[in-house]
C-alpha cells in the first residue's frame, strides 16, 4: 500500500512549474482554433517603416533605364514612381517617405511582388490573368503591342498579312510577342534572344543582317532605336503602321490590397500622368496616342460585334 504521506524528490518543484505553465496551456488551447490575425496592409507597412520600395527595369527605353555620368535610372516609371511617392505621402497626412528602387528584370518582376520584396513594378509588363501568383496588375497605364522593326528597303517585299514563311525575326524568349508570333505566323522561323541586353542584342542582329526583322511592342522599339540611334523613317522602318496586337500595360501589385490597388489606380488615371508620357515621349506622343484610340476603337469594336455562327473558335484565350 502506497504512503500518502510520501512524496517523490522534487514533487514540490514541479508542482509549482505545473501551476505556472497551466494557465499559458489553458489560453493556448483556449486560442488554438481563433483565426490569425490579418497581416499588416501595404499602407500600414509604409507607414509603419517610412519607405516605398518599387522596382523598375534598366532595359526597357523610355520607361526604365540607367543613364547620365552617375548611371542612375530614370524614365517614366522613375517620374511615376515619384507620383506615387506623392500620393501615398498626402494619403498618410504629409509622412515624408522614402523610395528604395530594386532592379527588375523580364525573369524576376512578378516573383519580387509575390514574395513581398517591393510593393509595386512599373514597366512594360502586359496585363495578364493567367498567373497562379499573389499579384494583380493596375488599371493600363499605356497601351501599345507587336509591330516589327524592318530595314526601310524591304517594306514592299515584308508581308505582315501573308504567312512570312521562311523570314527570320527575331524576338524576346517568354514574352506575349514571342506567344503571339508563334501563333499568328507559325511558318516564319523565329529566334529567341534573351538576358538582360536581349533587345539590343536583337535590333543589333538587324542592324547587321542576321535576322530579317526584330517583334517587339512598338513604343519599345521606339525606344531600343532612340538608344542606338537608329534613323527611323529612313534606314529602318516600324511596320505596320498600328500594332497586329494591343496589349495594355499595367503596374504590378500584390493581390487581396484593394486600398493600394485603389490608391495606384488613382495615379495611374491622374492628368498628372498623361503629362509625365507627354514629357517623355515628346513628338512621338501625339503618334502613341493614335495608336492607343487605335486600339480602344478596335476593342469596342469587338465587344459590339454579333457572332455570325461561322467563326472558328480558338482553343487558347487571347
Amino acid at each position: 500500500m502506497s504512503n500518502p504521506n510520501f512524496s517523490c524528490p522534487g514533487s514540490k518543484k514541479q508542482s509549482a512549474i505545473a501551476r505556472i505553465l497551466a494557465p499559458l496551456l489553458a489560453w493556448t488551447l483556449q486560442n488554438s482554433w481563433m483565426p490569425i490575425t490579418q497581416a499588416e496592409t501595404v499602407l500600414e507597412s509604409i507607414r509603419t517603416t517610412g519607405l516605398l520600395r518599387a522596382a523598375i527595369r534598366e532595359d526597357s527605353v523610355p520607361f526604365g533605364f540607367r543613364d547620365g555620368p552617375a548611371n542612375q535610372w530614370t524614365g517614366i516609371c522613375v517620374d511615376f514612381i515619384q507620383a506615387l511617392q506623392a500620393e501615398v505621402s498626402a494619403t498618410l497626412g504629409g509622412q515624408p517617405l522614402l523610395v528604395k528602387f530594386y532592379q527588375s528584370s523580364l525573369f524576376n518582376r512578378y516573383n519580387l511582388v509575390a514574395e513581398n520584396v517591393v510593393v509595386v513594378e512599373c514597366g512594360p509588363n502586359t496585363i495578364r490573368h493567367d498567373l497562379e501568383l499573389p499579384i494583380t496588375f493596375s488599371l493600363p497605364f499605356f497601351v501599345t503591342g507587336t509591330q516589327f522593326l524592318i530595314p526601310g528597303d524591304r517594306l514592299g517585299q515584308f508581308d505582315g498579312n501573308g504567312d512570312l514563311q521562311g523570314e527570320r525575326i527575331g524576338v524576346l524568349a517568354g514574352t506575349s510577342n514571342s506567344e503571339f508570333l508563334a501563333t499568328r505566323y507559325p511558318k516564319a522561323e523565329l529566334i529567341n534572344f534573351q538576358g538582360f541586353t536581349a533587345r539590343r542584342l536583337g535590333v543589333e542582329a538587324l542592324m547587321q543582317g542576321r535576322i530579317d526583322a526584330f517583334a517587339s511592342d512598338g513604343i519599345l522599339l521606339f525606344g531600343e532605336a532612340l538608344l542606338l540611334e537608329i534613323p527611323l523613317g529612313r534606314d529602318y522602318r516600324l511596320y505596320p503602321p498600328y500594332p497586329l496586337d494591343c496589349q495594355g500595360y499595367g503596374l504590378i501589385l500584390p493581390s487581396d490590397q484593394p486600398e493600394w490597388e485603389n490608391l495606384v489606380n488613382r495615379v495611374v488615371s491622374s492628368p498628372n500622368s498623361r503629362n509625365i508620357y507627354r514629357r517623355w515621349l515628346g513628338p512621338l506622343f501625339p503618334a502613341l496616342e493614335r495608336v492607343e484610340n487605335h486600339c480602344r476603337a478596335r476593342e469596342s469594336q469587338a465587344l459590339t460585334t454579333v457572332p455570325t455562327g461561322d467563326e472558328i473558335p480558338s482553343e487558347k484565350e487571347p
